[in-house]
């Protein structure tokens, strides 16, 4: 199984499906709302510092939730899953 890890301060989420809203027996879907992507961090990595010539470690632990804009980040299928890489610095918000 192929594995996905990040370098140089990027990370790697996990697809997390967007909540439906249910009103009796018709779903209504997420539709036309603008909001950001929600993901699960899989993978991350440090981001090198050359000033100092130290790695410094990723903020974000893998299983925290976070939001990321709908655009600027990479959408990639892996054995039929979602996947987002993006830069740690373009992470909206962790959602406990």
């Amino acid at each position: 199984m192929s594995k996905i890890l990040p370098k140089n301060g990027y990370v790697v989420l996990k697809a997390v499906e967007s909540s439906e809203e249910m009103v009796g027996n018709i779903i209504l879907p997420d539709m036309g709302k603008e909001r950001p992507e929600t993901g699960e961090v899989v993978a991350t990595s440090g981001t090198y510092n050359y000033h100092s010539d130290k790695e410094i470690p990723s903020s974000l632990e893998v299983g925290d939730i976070v939001l990321i804009p709908k655009m600027g980040t990479t959408k990639i299928s892996l054995a039929g899953e979602d996947y987002f890489i993006t830069k740690e610095t373009e992470v909206l918000a962790v959602i406990q």
